[in-house]
């Protein structure tokens, strides 16, 4: 159940939405993937296990300036409840109670249904690596964060966004989840790793 909550605040992070009045290319459905990962603590966390969470649902669009990659720009926005746990070492009953706890106890679906990243800037650091500056909100609460980013442009014309992103769930008021008196926890810091494909 405590893996769940972290994974939950994890996905929030990444997931893509329209931008407004967007022209460029957009994120291309079911193509791609976006994880998120969170790892145990406390005296007995070497007797639980890390979980996976994934975002089924992923839509968006960006500008693309093709002359000079760092006057692009993105916006990613991602329904909360479309995060699924995604652990063959879990059980289907397990399953069922970390999604519940995700959606009440971490995410608070009802209230927050999306998280929402947006770019303000980008930095080339090589040829086909950006550092994406933006705004991350989660649960209402919003945080600038800095994004690295390989982005690089397929023989087809497709665009395709790889990278990983590691935060604090603390840093948007997000308490880690506890069990056994504490003895068991879910790390601080969760991870999410993702490739997206636009077109």
């Amino acid at each position: 159940m405590m893996t769940n909550l972290t994974l939950a605040i994890l996905c929030g992070l990444f997931v893509v939405s329209p931008l407004p009045a967007a022209d460029g290319p957009c994120v291309i459905a079911g193509r791609g993937h976006f994880y998120i990962h969170t790892g145990t603590a406390g005296l007995f966390g070497a007797f639980a296990h890390d979980h996976l969470i994934e975002a089924q649902k992923v839509e968006g669009c960006a500008m693309v300036d093709s002359k000079e990659t760092a006057n692009s720009s993105i916006k990613l926005v991602f329904p909360t409840a479309s995060l699924r746990v995604n652990d063959p070492k879990e059980s289907v009953g397990n399953k069922a109670k970390i999604q519940m706890t995700m959606a009440t106890d971490v995410l608070g679906v009802a209230e927050y249904p999306e998280v929402v990243f947006e770019s303000v800037r980008m930095e080339r650091t090589a040829p086909d690596t950006l550092r994406v500056h933006g705004n991350l909100t989660i649960r209402g609460k919003t945080q600038p964060v800095v994004i690295p980013l390989k982005l690089t442009r397929l023989d087809d014309g497709v665009y395709r966004a790889t990278g990983e992103y590691a935060f604090k769930q603390t840093t948007f008021g997000i308490r880690p989840v506890q069990l056994a008196g504490g003895t068991i926890k879910v790390k601080d810091e969760i991870r999410a790793e993702f490739e997206l494909f636009l077109k």
